[in-house]
């Protein structure tokens, strides 16, 4: 079972337990009422944190290192006109990390976008050492959003 089925799985418990709990309403029994809305509780918690570790495993895939000497296909899917920032490590640089946009067309650098084109800046792909490692930077959300 994967976590997106036991998530369901734990949501469907919950859902049952509280169904079984309401028949059981009608009943004097407290003990076993109480049992069911517990074990209700208990299955709607554990769907919650396991919805908790789903995010934070695609948060960790989505912003983890990518070795390119390991498998230099593993390139960003970058959109075209989206402005997207990668931290980078560079070729014999592994110390000084440093922050750069990514074009399928260019590869890594510094990009300026002036009408239809893309062009870069003054820095030329000859002049930045080969990249050997990259993760996306997550996008800062201001307090106003």
């Amino acid at each position: 079972m994967n976590l997106e089925e036991t998530i369901k799985c734990a949501n469907d418990m919950a859902t049952k337990k509280y169904t079984e709990a309401m028949l059981c309403h009608a009943n004097p029994d407290d003990e076993e009422l109480d049992g069911l809305i517990d074990c209700a509780l208990n299955h709607e918690q554990l769907a919650k944190w396991l919805g908790e570790l789903k995010e934070l495993k695609e948060y960790k895939e989505k912003y983890r290192w990518h070795d390119l000497r390991k498998n230099p296909d593993d390139l960003p899917d970058v959109e075209h006109r989206r402005k997207a920032y990668f931290h980078v490590v560079q070729a014999d640089k592994e110390a000084r990390p440093a922050i750069l946009q990514y074009k399928k067309e260019f590869g890594f650098g510094i990009y300026n976008e002036f009408g239809n084109g893309l062009n870069f800046t003054g820095i030329d792909t000859d002049l930045v050492a080969p990249v050997v490692a990259w993760k996306e930077i997550e996008e800062f959300e201001s307090e106003g959003e």
